[in-house]
C-alpha cells in the first residue's frame, strides 16, 4: 500500500516538474528575449548571445505538450523571430519571416483574454519595420518590382499600416504595375493618410494611363473638393476634363481657380479652350488675351488666339464664297471683312513663331494667313522652314 503512494506521489510529482520544466523554459527564453532588448542599442555583441538561446528556449517550449497552446509562448515567440529577421540580410530572413507570422497568428488565436496584446503589437511592429526597411533598400536602388514584393509582404503583418500601404503602390507605379498600384492607391482613400493630396493626384494619373478618364476625373475631382486649397488637384481634374472633351463642363471650375489665383496664365488659357469649344469665340478670345497679359512670352496663348481669329476669318470666307453670283456686293463686303480677321490674326500668329521658330503647328498656321493672301514668296519660306524640321 505504502509502496503503491510512493510511486504514485512519485509519478505526479515527475508530471508537476515537467510541467515546471517548459514552464521554466518560456520564463528563460522571456528573460533572454528582454535582456537582448536592453542590450541591443548598447552592446549588441552581447546582445547577439542572449536572442540565440532566447530562440532555443521558446522553439522547445512550444512543442511540449505543456505548454504548445500557451499564447504567452506563442507571443515570444513571434518577438524573438520578428527580431532575428530585422538584423538577419540573408535569404533565411523570409523563413524566419514566414515563422514569426505562423506565431503571431498562434498567439493571437490562443489570446483570447488580450494579456498578451502588448506583446503581439510589438512583434507585427517590428515585423512591419524589417520589411518596410527591406523594401526602402530595394526602392533606393530603384528596384521598384522587388521594393512593392517587400512592401506588400509587410501588409500581411500590419494591413493597416499606411506607410507600408503608400510605399508599396508608389513602387508599383514607378514598376509599371499599374494594378497594383491602383489598388493600394485606393486602399488609402478612406484613411487620414498625410499624403492623401498625392494619393488622389497618383491615382488619377493612373487612371489616365489606364484609359479610364472617367474614374481619372472623378478621382481628380474628388481631390479637389477634399483638398480645397490643392491647385494641383484642381487643375488636374480641369485638364483631363478638357482633354477628354468636357470643356463646357469645367467652366465654371476654371473661373472658381482663376480667382483663387489670378496671377496663373494657365487658367485663362485654359478658359480660352472651354469657350472655343462651347462656340463663344469673343470670350475664349478675351481669355486668350488675358492670359498673354500676364505673361507676354506665352506662346500657346499666342497660337491658339492667331488659330481663332483665322478659324473666324475662315467661316467669314467660306461664308462670301457660297453666295450667289448676283449679290456681288453682298460678297465683296462679306470678303472685305474676312480679310480684316486674317490681318488681324497675323501679329498673333508671327508672335508665335518668333517665340517658337520650330514650332511646326505655328509655321503651319502662318503659311494658311499667306496661302490666303496668296503671297507665293512668303508660302514658299514657311514650307522650307517646315520641311527643314
Amino acid at each position: 500500500m505504502n509502496t503503491k503512494s510512493l510511486i504514485l506521489v512519485l509519478a505526479v510529482t515527475g508530471m508537476s516538474f515537467s510541467a515546471i520544466a517548459q514552464k521554466s523554459a518560456v520564463n528563460s527564453a522571456k528573460s533572454d528575449y528582454e535582456s537582448y532588448s536592453t542590450l541591443r542599442g548598447a552592446s549588441p555583441q552581447l546582445a547577439a548571445p542572449k536572442l540565440k538561446s532566447a530562440k532555443e528556449s521558446i522553439d522547445k517550449a512550444v512543442l511540449h505538450e505543456k505548454t504548445k497552446g500557451d499564447a504567452t509562448a506563442w507571443a515570444y515567440r513571434a518577438l524573438i523571430y520578428a527580431d532575428m529577421v530585422a538584423t538577419d540580410s540573408t535569404s533565411a530572413a523570409e523563413q524566419l519571416a514566414s515563422e514569426a507570422l505562423s506565431s503571431l497568428n498562434k498567439a493571437k488565436e490562443l489570446d483570447a483574454a488580450g494579456a498578451q496584446k502588448e506583446n503581439i503589437q510589438r512583434a507585427t511592429a517590428l515585423l512591419s519595420q524589417a520589411q518596410l526597411i527591406r523594401g526602402k533598400n530595394y526602392y533606393d536602388k530603384q528596384q521598384f518590382a522587388e521594393a512593392y514584393k517587400e512592401f506588400n509582404k509587410g501588409l500581411e503583418y500590419a494591413p493597416a499600416d499606411t506607410t507600408l500601404n503608400y510605399a508599396a503602390a508608389i513602387s508599383a507605379m514607378y514598376a509599371k504595375d499599374n494594378a497594383s498600384a491602383i489598388e493600394k492607391f485606393k486602399a488609402l482613400l478612406p484613411t487620414n493618410y498625410s499624403s492623401l493630396e498625392n494619393v488622389y493626384s497618383n491615382l488619377s494619373v493612373l487612371y489616365m494611363q489606364q484609359g479610364d478618364t472617367t474614374n481619372a476625373i472623378k478621382v481628380a475631382g474628388e481631390g479637389a473638393a477634399k483638398f480645397p486649397k490643392s491647385s494641383e488637384l484642381a487643375t488636374r481634374e480641369i485638364e483631363l476634363s478638357l482633354m477628354s472633351g468636357k470643356q463646357k463642363e469645367v467652366i465654371s471650375k476654371i473661373n472658381d481657380q482663376a480667382a483663387k489665383d489670378p496671377n496663373n496664365k494657365l487658367y485663362p488659357f485654359y478658359l480660352g479652350i472651354a469657350y472655343n469649344a462651347a462656340n463663344d469665340n469673343v470670350k475664349a478670345e478675351e481669355a486668350y488675351k488675358k492670359a498673354i497679359a500676364i505673361d507676354p512670352n506665352y506662346n500657346d496663348a499666342y497660337i491658339n488666339l492667331g488659330g481663332l481669329i483665322m478659324n473666324n476669318g475662315i467661316e467669314i470666307y467660306n461664308k462670301a464664297n457660297k453666295l450667289p453670283a448676283n449679290k456681288q456686293a453682298e460678297y465683296t463686303a462679306t470678303m472685305k471683312k474676312a480679310m480684316a480677321e486674317f490681318d488681324r490674326a497675323l501679329p498673333f500668329l508671327e508672335k508665335s513663331v518668333e517665340l517658337n521658330p520650330k514650332s511646326e503647328l505655328g509655321l503651319r498656321n502662318l503659311k494658311t494667313y499667306y496661302s490666303i493672301k496668296q503671297n507665293k514668296a512668303k508660302e514658299a519660306e514657311i514650307e522650307a522652314k517646315l520641311k527643314a524640321l
